[in-house]
C-alpha cells in the first residue's frame, strides 16, 4: 500500500485526535455544565453506538428539534460518528410547514428537548418515516417519548469505526423563513472540512479559540466558527437563548475570543451599559446575514475597540466572502471583502453574461464547500447553477452587487428586495444606511409598496429608542433630505417589532406581501 493511500481524515478523527491530544481541555460549554475533550468524545461515541444500536445505518438522517444544549452538540457529532446525517431544524418552524421539513429530511430518528417535544407530538401523525420508537426527548420524561439519557445510558465508549468518505453527506441544513417549507441544503464532509480549512485561518480559531456560539446549531452561520473550533480543537460555548447581558457575562466568564453575530443582536448589546474594558478577551466578531450599517459598526468599534469586525457574506447553498479589520484600513468599508480560500465570484447580467469590473449584476459564487444539492429537488438545484469558467457549477445567490478594479466585492442587495420605482433599481440597503444615522433610530427596513404613478415607491419602516421624539413625517423628512431623489421614501411608519425569521434575521417579505394583497410585483 502507498504511503498516500490512506483513509480520509474526518471529524470523527479530529475528534479523537483532540481527545488524545488535549483531553483535559474543555470542549464544550453550555450554562453551567460542559465536557472535556475527552468526556466529549466519550460521550458522542456512546450517542453514536446507541443510534448504530437502534438500526441506523451509514447516510440516515437525524432530526434535531432542539435549542443549542449539551445533548443537541452530543447528538451531531455522534450521528456523525455512526456515518448519519445530521438535520438540525429551525424551532421557530411554522407548524403547517415542520411536517413537510421532517418528511423530506426522509429522517428515521427524530430528537427534541423538554422546551419543543409538544411541537412535536402535535404533528406526530403526520411523520410515517420515523418509527414509533425513533421519538427520543432530552431532559424531559413522558411514556410516548423515549429518554435520551436511557438510550445514551450503558452505551461502549469505544470508536464506532464507520467507514466514510470525504463525498458522503454529513448535514441537511434548512434555509430560513418561518412560513413554507424550507429547502435542505445538503453538505458532503469535504464541504463542512472546508469551513474549517478556510474560515479557521481567516478567522484566527485555533485551538485557543473559545467561540460563543449565540445563534442555534440549525444556522449555518453558527457553523461557520464552531466547526473550525471543533477542527482545530478549541472550545465552544453554547448559548441556549440570546441576550445582550447573557452574552457579555458568557464572554466576560469563560473568556470568550470569537463569536458570529448578526447586525440585530450587536444593536443588543449595545444597548448594553459596558465599561471600557467589557469582554476584553473578545478577539473577532464575525457579522453576517444582514448588512451591517456604518452606523453600528462604528459604534460596536468605538465601544470595543480590542475587537476586530469581520463582515461576512455568503450563501448556505456554499460560498463565503469576509472583509476583515486590515481591509477597513485600506478604505474598504461597505465592500463585504473577497472570497475566502478555494472560493470565487462573478458577476452577471439577466442572459448570464460575465460583467466587467464596476458593473452591477447578480452575484454568483463557486468553491469547494458547495452545497451537493438541495435535498431530493433535483429541479431547485438546476435552477440555482450557473456554468462559469473551465465549465465550474457556480451558485446563483439572488443578491445584486459589483466587483471594484481590486475585486473586493460590494452588495446591493436582494434581487427580490430590490424596489423598482419607475423604472429605476433603488435599493433597500442604501436608504436603510441613511436612516440608521439618526440618533433617535434603533432599526430601520425599506420595503416596495405599490404606487399608481410609478409601479412601486420606497417605504421605510422603523423601531425607534426608548424616549424618541421625532415623528413619523419628521423622520422621513429627515431622511429624503439625505437621498437621492429617486431613492426618497413616500412615507414613514413606526413599528414596535419586525418579523423575524433565523438568528433575528428581518423577513421582509412578510413586511411587504400585506401591501400587496391582490396586487403582483414584477420581480
Amino acid at each position: 500500500m502507498s504511503l498516500l493511500d490512506q483513509p480520509p481524515l474526518i471529524f470523527p478523527d479530529v475528534i479523537a485526535h483532540n481527545a488524545r491530544s488535549h483531553g483535559a481541555k474543555t470542549a464544550v460549554v453550555c450554562g453551567q455544565d460542559r465536557l472535556s475533550w475527552a468526556a466529549f468524545n466519550r460521550r458522542t461515541n456512546m450517542v453514536a453506538n446507541a443510534l448504530i444500536r437502534a438500526g441506523l445505518r451509514k447516510g440516515d438522517k437525524v432530526c434535531l428539534f432542539m435549542f443549542n444544549s449539551i445533548p443537541m452538540f452530543e447528538l451531531l457529532w455522534g450521528t456523525v460518528k455512526a456515518g448519519g446525517v445530521i438535520a438540525p431544524l429551525n424551532v421557530m418552524m411554522a407548524k403547517d410547514a415542520l411536517p413537510a421539513m421532517i418528511n423530506n429530511s426522509e429522517a428515521r430518528f427524530l430528537f427534541a428537548d423538554a422546551t419543543t417535544y409538544a411541537q412535536i407530538d402535535a404533528i406526530r401523525s403526520e411523520l410515517p418515516g420515523i418509527r414509533p420508537d425513533g421519538f427520543h426527548c432530552a431532559g424531559h420524561s413522558d411514556t410516548s417519548w423515549g429518554s435520551y439519557a436511557d438510550f445514551v445510558e450503558g452505551q461502549p465508549e469505544t470508536e464506532p469505526e464507520i467507514d466514510i468518505a470525504l463525498s458522503d453527506s454529513m448535514s441537511i441544513i434548512y434555509s430560513s423563513g418561518t412560513t413554507g417549507v424550507p429547502k435542505g441544503i445538503e453538505h458532503s464532509h469535504l464541504a463542512r472540512h472546508m469551513y474549517s480549512l478556510g474560515a479557521g485561518p481567516a478567522f484566527g480559531v485555533d485551538r485557543y479559540a473559545t467561540v460563543v456560539c449565540s445563534t442555534p446549531l440549525y444556522t449555518n452561520g453558527t457553523w461557520i466558527n464552531m466547526l473550525p473550533a471543533v477542527y482545530f480543537g478549541g472550545t465552544v460555548v453554547l448559548l441556549s437563548k440570546f441576550s445582550g447581558r447573557d452574552f457579555i457575562e458568557t464572554v466576560e466568564r469563560e473568556g470568550g475570543t470569537h463569536a458570529f453575530l448578526v447586525p440585530t443582536q450587536m444593536i443588543v448589546i449595545l444597548a448594553e451599559q459596558t465599561g471600557p474594558g467589557s469582554m476584553k478577551t473578545m478577539r473577532g466578531i464575525l457579522s453576517g446575514g444582514a448588512p451591517l450599517t456604518t452606523t453600528t459598526f462604528n459604534e460596536m468599534r468605538e465601544r470595543f475597540p480590542h475587537i476586530g469586525i469581520y463582515e461576512i457574506y455568503g450563501i448556505t447553498e456554499g460560498f463565503i466572502a469576509v472583509a476583515e479589520p486590515r481591509d477597513w484600513e485600506r478604505g474598504k468599508r461597505g465592500s463585504v471583502g473577497k472570497p475566502l480560500f478555494g472560493a470565487d465570484v462573478q458577476i452577471i447580467d439577466h442572459q448570464g453574461n460575465v460583467l466587467e469590473r464596476g458593473q452591477t449584476g447578480e452575484i454568483v459564487g463557486w468553491s469547494a464547500g458547495l452545497m451537493k444539492g438541495y435535498y431530493r429537488d433535483p429541479r431547485r438545484t438546476e435552477d440555482m447553477i450557473w456554468r462559469g469558467p473551465r465549465n465550474r457549477t457556480y451558485l446563483k445567490s439572488g443578491d445584486v452587487g459589483r466587483l471594484d478594479e481590486e475585486g473586493f466585492i460590494y452588495v446591493s442587495g436582494r434581487v427580490k428586495d430590490m424596489i423598482i420605482s419607475g423604472g429605476i433599481n433603488v435599493f433597500a440597503s442604501d436608504i436603510e444606511e441613511v436612516f440608521m444615522q439618526h440618533p433617535e433610530v434603533k432599526e430601520v427596513a425599506a420595503i416596495g409598496i405599490p404606487h399608481d404613478k410609478w409601479g412601486e415607491t420606497p417605504l421605510l419602516l422603523a423601531i425607534m429608542h426608548p424616549g424618541a421624539r421625532i415623528t413619523e413625517e419628521e423622520l422621513a423628512a429627515w431622511g429624503n433630505e439625505r437621498l437621492g431623489k429617486f431613492q426618497r421614501v413616500g412615507r414613514c411608519e413606526f413599528r414596535t417589532e419586525f418579523p423575524r425569521a433565523t438568528h433575528d434575521k428581518v423577513l421582509k417579505r412578510a413586511l411587504r406581501d400585506p401591501y400587496w394583497e391582490g396586487r403582483e410585483r414584477s420581480i
